[in-house]
């Protein structure tokens, strides 16, 4: 979003923002809250989610260090159409609303590159949910695991950790499941060894391993 500024536009933007902390599980903002700013991560990881009306969680995406959320609703100017809480002590600048709006008026095409970013991202998206909801739950969750292992995982003496901490509840809620259908795809995964638990976070022993089988799963449409 903001790689195209330069040292002194960076500086002017940085100005503008507040430098947040908050500890683990803690809510960033609630689905409904006023859109008055975007967050850009500076460590740690948070969890956007939307909440259906029967009270069903359903985790959107997963931000990191480097990303940013809450932009769209933003500059939408409605209300935040997910929640956002943080999954381990985090550190974030929030930028207000009121300041951007008044700094893309003088960098006109910075709103241009993120509207451009915005709908690339919600392409892919969709795409990929099309894809996934014709899927069972088992290649579902092979998926996540996967896409989790390219994005947010460290290599280590036992295998790649994904860095993230993340319950099976919270699995359930990525890939739109319940609690005990993935526990149960959970143990069936440790026993293959494919994937172990270490503290709160998940590691896996072999990533080419879980692509095979992910890969498999496609095929046989198991």
């Amino acid at each position: 979003m903001f790689q195209r500024l330069d040292k002194n536009e960076l500086e002017q933007l940085e100005a503008l923002t507040e430098k947040k902390r908050y500890p683990a599980n803690t809510a960033v903002f609630f689905q409904d809250d006023p859109s008055d700013a975007l967050y850009i991560m500076l460590s740690g990881s948070v969890k956007l989610y939307q909440t259906s009306e029967a009270g069903k969680d359903r985790i959107l995406r997963i931000v990191k260090r480097g990303h940013a959320f809450g932009e769209l609703a933003m500059i939408e100017g409605k209300s935040r159409f997910m929640s956002a809480q943080t999954l381990e002590e985090s550190e974030m600048l929030r930028l207000s609303r009121k300041d951007f709006v008044a700094f893309a008026e003088k960098h006109t095409w910075v709103l241009w590159t993120l509207l451009s970013a915005l709908a690339e991202r919600m392409l892919r998206m969709n795409e990929e949910s099309l894809d996934l909801s014709f899927r069972d739950v088992p290649y579902r969750l092979l998926h996540a695991l996967s896409e989790l292992v390219q994005e947010n995982s460290q290599q280590g003496p036992d295998g790649w950790k994904i860095t993230t901490p993340l319950t099976v509840r919270d699995l359930a809620s990525m890939i739109g499941s319940n609690v005990d259908t993935v526990a149960r795809l959970i143990d069936r995964f440790e026993s293959d060894g494919l994937l172990k638990r270490s503290g709160a976070n998940w590691v896996v022993p072999d990533p080419k391993a879980l692509t095979r089988t992910l890969e498999y799963t496609a095929q046989s449409g198991v």
